[in-house]
């Protein structure tokens, strides 16, 4: 047996490779990058699952609780009917949904034609204007934006066009993750009770306690939050969907396909949904735009007041101010995904530091 006491340095062997690693890492830092996007990529994956587990989980629980079954019986339930509704609307919408941007795209001249000849009759009519010698200029920029209206909207198609052609890695995606998802609710209970057991692996007992009373707070927080907003998205697109049949809105479908999907937003998501919409609507008919604008503003009031709170409840409750600021440094840190993770994070952050103050002031009087 070799007696390691006896190899003069063998101490420094571990400082040697580590050394030794860390000089390959530094000399092959552009490689790193690519294998760090790759590993990314492939969890991308197993992040789909884990989203798609999270939603359908509560469906799962109730159905459980309420009926008895077996998990893979409640599991077949649940993804039958999701697989369902996802080919459902791959039928039913897609096509209605592709013919009537084509269409869109095809008419714009047409509308922007009769918007223009719209605008240089009011401009015509309109003596305040006429007065301050105003007239000529915006009939000047009129002419030559009527002219140029193709090759303005010429990039936005090419962007469509592209990016539809990349739906089939969104597909692969959205069918590997919802595999991954039958595993990740078949063994939940495992999961969970693992991750427990790590958190008591690495830290004392009472921290492990607040860890893991922090992640059913964390838990608990967003779940209420995004699936409360899914619902209430869901009822926002189908309500401005139908709005806008009555109104006789063209394209009603992706209109509201658009502003339902923004309306996860709070508070911005549905001007972001509505200003593409009101400004197409714009070149089709002046009054239809307007009409459109009181439509979804006065939606979003009856929303905001009646329809949000009773599905998401007064669990994420916060001021119009924190929320605004949740979007703001989520947008601002992480694009589109830092606005949908913003305002429960920042609701999050509210419930921890009011738990915090109660504490800490709990005998005494603050006047």
């Amino acid at each position: 047996m070799i007696q390691y006491k006896k190899i003069p340095y063998i101490q420094l062997i571990p400082m040697i490779i580590i050394t030794f690693i860390l000089y390959r890492l530094v000399n092959n830092i552009e490689n790193i990058g690519s294998i760090f996007y790759r590993i990314s990529s492939l969890l991308s994956y197993f992040i789909w699952g884990f989203f798609i587990a999270y939603l359908l989980n509560p469906l799962m629980v109730y159905i459980e609780r309420e009926t008895k079954i077996k998990r893979i019986y409640s599991i077949s339930i649940i993804y039958t009917l999701f697989i369902g509704l996802i080919f459902l609307i791959m039928t039913l919408v897609t096509p209605n949904l592709i013919k009537s941007a084509v269409d869109l795209f095809d008419n714009i001249p047409e509308f922007a034609d009769k918007s223009y000849k719209w605008s240089i009759s009011f401009l015509s009519e309109n003596k305040l204007l006429n007065k301050f010698n105003i007239t000529s200029y915006l009939k000047s920029y009129l002419t030559t934006f009527n002219k140029d209206i193709s090759t303005y909207f010429a990039p936005g198609l090419q962007i469509i066009i592209d990016n539809l052609m990349g739906l089939s890695s969104l597909f692969i995606k959205l069918l590997s993750g919802i595999v991954i998802s039958v595993y990740y609710l078949m063994d939940k209970e495992s999961i969970i009770f693992n991750i427990k057991k790590f958190i008591y692996s690495i830290f004392s007992e009472p921290h492990s306690i607040d860890v893991i009373q922090f992640g059913k707070l964390v838990n608990s927080t967003f779940k209420k939050y995004f699936i409360g907003k899914v619902i209430d998205s869901i009822i926002f697109g189908i309500i401005t969907f139908v709005g806008f049949l009555l109104l006789n809105i063209p394209y009603a479908l992706p209109f509201s396909l658009i502003i339902g999907v923004t309306n996860m937003v709070p508070y911005f998501g549905n001007i972001i949904g509505m200003i593409p919409a009101a400004i197409i609507t714009l070149f089709f008919s002046p009054i239809k735009s307007v009409e459109l604008i009181l439509f979804i503003v006065t939606l979003s009031n009856i929303d905001g007041w009646f329809i949000q709170p009773k599905i998401i409840g007064d669990k994420v409750g916060i001021s119009p101010l924190l929320i605004i600021l949740g979007i703001v440094l989520g947008g601002g840190l992480f694009g589109i995904v830092g606005m949908l993770l913003g305002v429960p994070t920042i609701a999050l952050v509210k419930n921890l530091l009011e738990n915090f103050m109660n504490k800490k002031t709990e005998n005494k009087q603050i006047e």
